[in-house]
Formats: C-alpha cells, sequence, structure tokens
C-alpha cells in the first residue's frame, strides 16, 4: 500500500502565526509610537519650555535701537522688528517666560498714530510692557498690559512702540522722556 506524503508548505514549517506575525504587530506598533512621540508629543513638550522660541517670532527681522536717557545714559536695545499686521499681531505669543528677559520688539508705523490703538498680548507668558514713542522719538508713555489680558491699547499719539517683558525697560533706563533718534533705528 502506498502512503500519501502531505506536503508541508514553507510557513507552516516556520510556523508563520506562532513567531512572525506577533513580532510584526510589535514592531508596528512600535513604529507608531516613535513617530506620535517625535512629531507630536516633542514639540508640544519644547513648546512648554520657559526658553522657548517659536519660529513666528524667530523669522522676525533683526536690528538695534539706541535709547538715550534722561540721565544722559544710553542704550542699546537689540530688537526684532515686527513690521507687518501679522507680526504685530502675533508679538510674543508662546515665547518662553525666560526667553522675555532680554528680549525686545519694535512696531514700526508708517506715521503716527492720532487715535488709540491696541496690539495684541495673546499667549505672552509674562506681562509685556510697551514704550509709545511720537514722531520726535520722544518716549511718551509706558503701559503694561495685565496678566492674561489678550491686547493693550495704547491712548498716546506714537510712531514707534517698543514692548518688552515688565520691568525689562525700567532695568535699562527707558522711561518717560527719553528719546530715540530715528536715524540710527539699525535693520540687519
Amino acid at each position: 500500500m502506498a502512503q500519501a506524503t502531505a506536503t508541508v508548505t514553507f510557513a507552516e514549517r516556520i510556523k508563520w502565526n506562532e513567531r512572525l506575525k506577533p513580532a510584526l504587530i510589535v514592531l508596528v506598533i512600535a513604529a507608531i509610537a516613535y513617530l506620535l512621540g517625535t512629531y507630536v508629543m516633542a514639540p508640544r513638550m519644547a513648546a512648554n519650555q520657559p526658553t522657548y522660541l517659536p519660529l513666528t517670532y524667530a523669522a522676525l527681522p533683526t536690528g538695534s535701537v539706541f535709547v538715550l536717557n534722561e540721565d544722559g545714559s544710553g542704550a542699546l536695545l537689540p530688537v526684532r522688528i515686527a513690521d507687518t499686521s501679522a507680526a504685530r499681531n502675533l508679538g510674543f505669543k508662546g515665547v518662553g517666560e525666560q526667553a522675555l528677559d532680554n528680549a525686545f520688539l519694535l512696531y514700526p508705523l508708517a506715521r503716527e498714530t492720532t487715535a488709540r490703538t491696541s496690539y495684541s498680548v495673546e499667549g505672552a507668558r509674562a506681562p509685556i510692557e510697551f514704550a509709545a514713542i511720537d514722531a520726535s522719538g520722544t518716549v511718551v508713555s509706558i503701559d503694561v498690559s495685565a496678566p492674561a489680558a489678550t491686547r493693550v491699547s495704547i491712548a498716546d499719539r506714537h510712531q514707534w512702540l517698543i514692548a518688552a517683558k515688565a520691568g525689562t525697560l525700567e532695568r535699562f533706563g527707558v522711561g518717560v522722556g527719553s528719546t530715540i533718534d530715528p536715524e540710527l533705528i539699525r535693520r540687519f
């Protein structure tokens, strides 16, 4: 009597379902977890750091403003220039609190404003102060935003505005009566 031989496939010999399939499932789950961590969780964690600078702020043009104080001393302030309405609306949004310590934002306007103007402070992680500078280059007022405010309103006539973390302008000696020379505003 001839015996029938059953052919055993390669998949059956290596026991595909028992060995390889579970390992591939674990590998796929690990790859998904890695991608979620890299592209979702890591940027969120970085944005919560106190030294974080968002790309929108870092992409602003840089420059410098020389401020002459009433006592005769001066300060050269390194500024980011918010010269578009989109940049003015973003302001310090998302900038970490420690990164704000020596950060200045210059808002140059095309002409001197005569009406009350409001500026966005939404998303700022610390109170922001604004030095309003008139067309002659004199600081006419310093206004501070309230904590968790979304906008600050400047009532005085101004053509330039320097924004910084509350207390920073005082640390550099900038106050009402300080002056800037508009011709010495440098853009790098």
